[in-house]
């Protein structure tokens, strides 16, 4: 390979920091020292005149103004765009503004060679919405553009880095990767799979949106501000809560003391932390955090130990746990993985850079371009909720356009159909519906069913069966933003779609852009998981797309396709048409 085809770049684009690594004719990884760091931070900061500061540029320039800083755009990859000070900035400019300086290091470090391949890394459960997203972020960016799930590149870095057993007696090497972000904790179990991306295909995929470091961050801050004296309470409000530029710098020196507090905390047994006047430095433990973090830590593992049980295995027929992640160096993570699992996970010296360079190892010395025929396309899952089981279809499984053959689809899927303004404004409502209006959408469902989830940060709806709201027979309804009409841009979302699907290693079936179910039509698909079937629908007006996943088990398949049915056939979307 020579020319430009020659510099491959890898980037994992992380909730608060992001790593880089470049490979060169073919020789082994390295990791781009950026601002004489091995990570750079994924914050963005809006100036007035337009310009887009990232990284430790973007944290000096919070200074002047805070109210124009976002550290954290990815855990914002829903919202479609960031208000930064008076500067209305779409997520994708934020992304792109990330990627591009990440590249252009890459570049640098290359003595300014173009890139051939960049790769992209994204959480196992990103749906083809997020991953799309991320795709238009870094376009013209490289010559080829490709995208691998983070639990993907992660096991190809430690698989090539440590000579791993067969987990099972005459099967492929499976392995657990829990990976501590600064934003949230994702787990997945993998498989070996010569026919699968980059060697490995995800079994199960696990997931807390609502815990990383920066939660971590908080719950040390809060500490620090419960032991003040009563006579410091006032003083400490108008510091947390205050909105006076001097408060609001204040505070983010404040927040910066108090990660480093806790990155001080992975390695010592205690930290000091410089406060603000009018208030005396801080003391904190090793023992403080620990129990600021035992409870959602707890979680984590059980989350972990879920992910491996649903992809059908025991913890001790894995060839390892691998921890990843910044928050991964925190000792009690491996503690209680040991404790509670049976077994010793494995960490490095880096834990923030294993993806990134896997990500480079998984990549052929020549980019070779995904596609995905119709028949092979499907919507990835979403993040964390109940039904991320990764599903395995049958071999041989022939599309079916039959209503018992549906799938699950969960809200993570993105998409948008192909229904006129006409078609999805008006759909009769029976009497003996149960409405449920939330969001952009409404729809109706049996009056025997109930909303037992509402996850307000991910636009989704769940509902079951009363009487059974631990039960895997469920409804989930989720809503996504698209930036452009759907109606007018359908070619483009195809396109989108398919590239999406493929880049998720996963297997898909049945999917139909032209099916009609509860006599409308939508975009379906199926999935086959080991225990469940999930059908999934996707029906979309204007900038709105909304994905209905019913997923059943056997015994309770007649009931959740006749509640499926109601709720496509009542299925509005209410938003206004325009992007806005």
């Amino acid at each position: 390979m020579t020319g430009v085809r020659a510099l491959r770049v890898a980037v994992d684009f992380g909730t608060s920091s992001t790593c880089v690594a470049v490979s060169r004719h073919g020789e082994d990884p390295q990791v781009v020292v950026i601002d004489g760091q091995p990570l750079l931070r994924s914050s963005v900061y809006a100036a007035a005149d337009g310009t887009l500061f990232v990284g430790q540029e973007a944290e000096r320039q919070a200074a002047v103004d805070p109210s124009r800083y976002e550290p954290y755009p990815k855990r914002r990859v829903d919202e479609g765009e960031l208000l930064l000070g008076t500067t209305v900035l779409p997520v994708t400019d934020a992304f792109r503004a990330v990627l591009s300086r990440a590249v252009g290091e890459a570049r640098r470090f290359a003595g300014g060679a173009e890139a051939g391949l960049l790769v992209l890394t994204h959480p196992a459960d990103w749906g083809v919405v997020r991953t799309r997203t991320l795709r238009q972020a870094a376009a013209g960016l490289a010559h080829e553009v490709t995208l691998l799930p983070e639990p993907v590149a992660a096991a190809v870095f430690h698989t090539a880095t440590f000579s791993l057993p067969d987990g099972q007696p005459g099967g492929p090497a499976s392995l657990a990767v829990l990976d501590l972000g600064g934003g949230t904790v994702d787990v997945s179990v993998v498989s070996g799979d010569d026919q699968a991306t980059a060697g490995f295909r995800v079994l199960a995929t696990k997931g807390d949106p609502g815990f990383g470091g920066a939660d971590i961050d908080q719950a040390l801050l809060e500490h620090i501000g419960s032991r003040l004296t009563e006579a410091d309470a006032d003083a400490w409000q108008t510091l947390m809560a205050g909105r006076e530029l001097a408060d609001q710098r204040r505070r983010r020196v404040l927040r910066q003391d108090v990660r480093n507090a806790k990155e001080t905390l992975s390695r010592h047994a205690y930290a000091d932390v410089p406060m603000p006047q009018p208030f005396a430095d801080a003391h904190v433990t090793r023992q403080d955090l620990e129990r600021l973090v035992a409870e959602p830590l707890g979680r984590t593992v059980a989350l972990t130990a879920a992910a491996i049980s649903e992809a059908g295995l025991r913890p001790e027929q894995l060839s390892g746990i691998f921890l990843v992640g910044g928050s991964s160096r925190i000792p009690m993570v491996g503690r209680l993985v040991h404790e509670r699992l049976g077994v010793v996970p494995t960490t490095l010296d880096q834990p923030e850079t294993v993806v990134a360079r896997g990500a480079l190892l998984s990549a052929p010395a020549t980019p070779r371009r995904v596609t995905a025929a119709p028949a092979t396309v499907a919507q990835p899952r979403p993040a964390p909720q109940p039904v991320a089981a990764p599903w395995q279809p049958p071999p041989g499984q022939p599309p079916t356009r039959r209503r018992r053959a549906l799938p699950w689809l969960l809200a993570a899927a993105a998409v948008v159909l192909i229904a006129a303004a006409a078609a999805v404004a008006l759909w009769p409502r029976s009497s003996t519906d149960a409405l449920v209006a939330r969001f952009d959408y409404r729809f109706g469902h049996p009056p025997s069913w109930t909303q037992t989830d509402l996850m307000r940060g991910e636009r989704r709806v769940i509902v079951r069966p009363s009487g059974a709201p631990d039960g895997a027979n469920l409804i989930s309804v989720q809503q996504f933003r698209l930036s452009y009409d759907y109606e007018n841009g359908r070619e483009r979302f195809l396109r989108e779609l398919h590239a999406g699907l493929a880049e998720t290693g996963r297997d898909f079936t049945g999917f139909d852009a032209d099916f009609r179910f509860a006599d409308r039509p939508v975009i379906h698909y199926t999935e086959l998981a080991t225990d469940t079937t999930v059908e999934w629908f996707v029906v979309g007006h204007g900038h709105v797309q909304v994905s209905v996943g019913c997923r059943w088990t056997s015994s309770g398949k007649t009931s959740v396709e006749r509640a499926c049915e109601q709720v496509i056939r009542t299925l509005r979307i209410t938003a206004p048409e325009s992007g806005g």
